[in-house]
């Protein structure tokens, strides 16, 4: 099934229905109070590899002895299980149309408030059955704001995207609802952002958000306390950090300190310039105190403690129309991998989380608390990104993004074409394309293309 077609020409029909701005709509104006109405329409067409759960789960269940499986886990055996030959053989398409609107609202100078929600459709028979365990990892929100309506070929979701109260004055800030709460300075990997970050491949660049209470007590111009408290759905559950950001001369800098899913953290960062360059970096301590029970283990133990660390520069070059360039690394000392690399993309998550191969999609075994409060996840340790941007016009920008994996020798490759021909309408065509040995971070993800197009209103 080929969805492009279909998906491009509705695209392209929407568009013309448009008005040719992106401005807001005024719905209601009295003094400073006011309440506008924006929109935004994404229309995807994707093509990658899927996987056949039946091929997939046939191998264990026939010879769950040969697989590793049984009497007693045998890790040898079950990396070399025919089943992994299943993973990514299947062509498979996508068809995908978002439609969000955002009301925002105004009541003086000290309050506002903003609420943006989802409808999402869905045609196609393209499934995640790798990328959706290691990539965009979701934080989960207290306020189960989101439905589905799904067939064999279609699916219709609607979700809150993002709720909130805003106060604002001078020296004090509050923001109490669905929210997105950046913290970080890296350009590809944020492993300080410990509420909602953002994947370095994930196509859509966007985070799912969490409910929170996010104060902010503003000292001065160059110093201030942040203090976020993301209640979950029982003690247990919650999330609660602070980071003090501020400046000193041409030096960026924040601490952070928090318990994400009961593990204590503690990390700063920093950012400045270079010459002409900027610097940044990273630095996270992460203590893990809940039990997993690896498979094969005789008993529950705790995550090792572990460190994260970021690095990167980037610079533009004065040359035609400037070249953007940046190359950020990556340590993750929490990364997921069997020794160096060796792991292949659902491995890692059985070691961890222990418990036998169900007859469905393994995804049933999977919990947060293998990745020990973190949100950068990754099976290689060690990962260097390496990206260029230049501007062909001033309507269209061409970028190319590698991404290396030290320990299992693999690579992403990312070109893309970001084309903006009017103020409310961006179209993207980019590959993602991989390389590199079996059981490695990227060997066995599959190459995927796609076209996307966002039109405001």
């Amino acid at each position: 099934m080929n969805p492009w077609p279909r998906w491009i020409a509705c695209a392209l029909c929407l568009a013309s229905l448009w008005a040719s701005t992106s401005e807001s709509r005024e719905l209601w104006q009295s003094g400073e109070a006011h309440v506008n109405l924006n929109g935004q329409l994404r229309v995807i067409g994707l093509v990658s590899r899927g996987t056949e759960p039946s091929e997939f789960n046939a191998p264990f269940e026939a010879d769950p002895v040969g697989c590793g499986l049984a009497p007693v886990f045998n890790e040898s055996a079950f990396i070399n299980c025919p089943s992994w030959q299943a993973v990514n053989q299947n062509r498979v398409g996508l068809g995908y149309a978002r439609l969000r609107l955002e009301l925002e609202a105004r009541a003086n100078e000290h309050w506002s408030a903003f609420i943006a929600f989802d409808n999402r459709f869905e045609a196609g028979e393209f499934d995640e059955f790798s990328a959706s365990l290691g990539q965009g990892l979701s934080t989960s929100t207290l306020v189960d704001a989101a439905g589905v309506i799904s067939g064999e070929h279609y699916l219709y979701r609607y979700s809150l995207y993002r709720g909130y109260i805003r106060f604002e004055s001078r020296h004090f800030e509050a923001v109490v609802g669905r929210q997105r709460i950046p913290w970080g300075v890296g350009r590809l990997w944020n492993p300080i952002d410990r509420f909602n970050a953002i994947a370095p491949l994930q196509i859509q660049g966007e985070s799912p958000g969490v409910d929170a209470v996010d104060l902010k007590f503003i000292f001065t111009d160059n110093l201030e306390l942040e203090v976020v408290a993301a209640p979950g759905s029982n003690s247990a559950d919650h999330d609660y950090g602070a980071r003090l950001q501020g400046f000193v001369g041409t030096v960026d800098f924040g601490l952070v300190g928090g318990v994400f899913d009961e593990a204590p953290t503690v990390g700063f960062d920093l950012a400045a310039n270079l010459g002409d360059a900027a610097g940044r970096a990273e630095v996270v301590y992460t203590h893990p105190e809940r039990d997993i029970w690896p498979t094969g283990a005789d008993a529950p133990e705790q995550l090792a403690d572990f460190w994260q660390i970021t690095v990167s520069l980037d610079y533009n070059v004065d040359w035609g129309n400037g070249i953007y360039l940046l190359a950020e690394h990556l340590y993750n000392g929490n990364a997921l991998g069997f020794g160096a690399g060796e792991a292949g993309p659902l491995l890692p998550f059985f070691r961890q989380t222990g418990g036998s191969l169900p007859s469905s999609l393994p995804v049933d075994t999977i919990t947060l608390d293998r990745f020990g409060g973190s949100r950068v996840i990754s099976l290689s340790s060690q990962l260097t990104g390496v990206q260029t941007s230049y501007d062909l016009s001033p309507e269209l920008r061409g970028s190319f993004l590698v991404i290396y994996d030290w320990d299992g020798q693999s690579a992403m490759f990312y070109p893309s074409l970001t084309y903006n021909p009017l103020p409310w309408l961006e179209v993207t065509l980019a590959v993602q394309g991989t390389a590199g040995q079996r059981l490695s971070e990227y060997g066995d993800l599959p190459t995927t293309a796609f076209l996307l197009a966002d039109l405001y209103f």
